[in-house]
């Protein structure tokens, strides 16, 4: 029976390939990608109350899938810490990417994006109410990243990941963690009567899809640091906090 229906679908999307599920059609209003198998986006958003067990197996939930996700955001918030963090610490990395991924940021932004609504529910889901479920908007976000990375590759699950979660990165981090010290320099020469601080390309390499920037900082004649990155923002914030521990450190 199982075969007669995989063979029934196999047809139709043959005849049908450019027809969009409805669950597709909801879920591009809200993310515009489109799925190639829309198998895997029906399986992010499938509870297991909502399985037909003489035809599906509690492996056709989203529940492989959230796994899956679990381990890819991160892998992606990891890296962009890493990225985006050059100075921090590997403790102070693991406690920032704790922030971004907990459960309630997570659930917060499923919400936010209706994932509730498109959850295919069973009567037992739907009389408990998990729609609203802050466990399970979490667990269907990440069951739809794991549906993204097995559909688009790891490209198609960070372009998600960074417009859903980590463009909010200056928001869900306490403000200590991503400190601006080129304005606390600033501040400090403004207090100090010292000279208003001068930040130098020393050095500039790469095309213009990967360049690489070395920048120093003066105040007055002194040089006081340098920092580099791959945007002349990053290296000038390096430079910046290497300058404002010399000056701390001289007084």
């Amino acid at each position: 029976m199982v075969n007669i229906f995989h063979k029934i679908r196999s047809v139709y999307y043959l005849f049908f390939p450019n027809k969009p599920h409805r669950l597709a059609k909801k879920v591009y209003n809200v993310y515009p990608y489109s799925f190639n198998d829309e198998e895997l986006l029906k399986q992010a958003f499938t509870h297991t109350s909502a399985i037909d067990y003489e035809t599906q197996t509690k492996g056709d939930s989203y529940e492989r899938l959230e796994f899956l996700g679990d381990a890819v955001i991160e892998l992606i918030v990891t890296r962009f810490l890493f990225e985006q963090f050059m100075e921090a610490k590997e403790g102070e990395l693991t406690q920032m990417r704790a922030k971004l991924v907990n459960r309630t940021t997570l659930a917060s932004i499923a919400r936010g994006l209706h994932f509730g609504q498109f959850l295919l529910l069973g009567k037992s889901g739907e009389n408990d109410n998990l729609r609203n479920s802050s466990s399970i908007l979490c667990d269907i976000y990440e069951s739809f990243i794991g549906a993204l990375f097995l559909d688009g590759g790891f490209k198609a699950a960070y372009n998600f990941t960074y417009q859903t979660l980590l463009s909010k990165h200056k928001r869900l981090l306490p403000a200590a963690e991503i400190q601006n010290y080129k304005g606390k320099l600033l501040e400090y020469c403004q207090q100090h009567n010292l000279d208003m601080p001068r930040f130098i390309t020393t050095h500039e390499e790469g095309p213009a899809h990967g360049k690489y920037f070395e920048i120093s900082v003066q105040v007055g004649k002194d040089s006081l640091g340098s920092g580099s990155g791959t945007t002349k923002k990053a290296a000038s914030q390096r430079a910046a906090r290497q300058a404002l521990v010399s000056l701390l450190d001289s007084e």
